[in-house]
């Protein structure tokens, strides 16, 4: 008799929310596209010269997720990439200040391999995992930290 009893999850089972299909499947392609395209026509503004805060966190917002989901194991790209393109941004920040919202087209290559990167993640990661990566954005910027890595 003892065997037909559902046995009472334990720990941190009794906690966790059982994930829906949606949340274990990564977005769906139209999804992706059309985030893929936000971040590029973000940084094609920069690079004309016409961009703006929030185009800039658009793209700050690209690098932190891409980590976050880096360190999730959804892709990779190395280090230095994510400290070059963070520089360029940080760049980008400091001359908005004088109303210079630009990006030299020679400082793009790192975004864009970044953009690409997270693209790549979107269409495999599962929704639950960019949820997670997001909260961890979030915190991080309530954080004292300078950057993540």
């Amino acid at each position: 008799m003892s065997q037909n009893r559902k046995k009472r999850p334990t720990g941190n089972q009794a906690r966790r929310k059982r994930l829906g299909k949606a949340k274990l499947l990564p977005h769906t392609t139209a999804y992706v596209r059309e985030q893929s395209l936000r971040w590029h026509l973000a940084l094609a503004a920069f690079q004309a010269g016409k961009g703006n805060g929030e185009l800039l966190a658009k793209l700050v917002k690209v690098l932190y997720l891409a980590w976050y989901l880096q360190q999730a194991g959804f892709g990779a790209l190395e280090r230095d990439l994510y400290l070059d393109a963070e520089r360029i941004l940080d760049a980008a920040a400091r001359s908005a200040s004088r109303e210079i919202w630009r990006i030299a087209a020679v400082d793009c290559a790192p975004i864009t391999r970044l953009l690409d990167l997270h693209e790549q993640q979107l269409q495999t990661a599962p929704v639950f995992a960019v949820d997670q990566a997001e909260s961890r954005v979030v915190r991080f910027g309530q954080s004292e930290k300078r950057s993540p890595w």
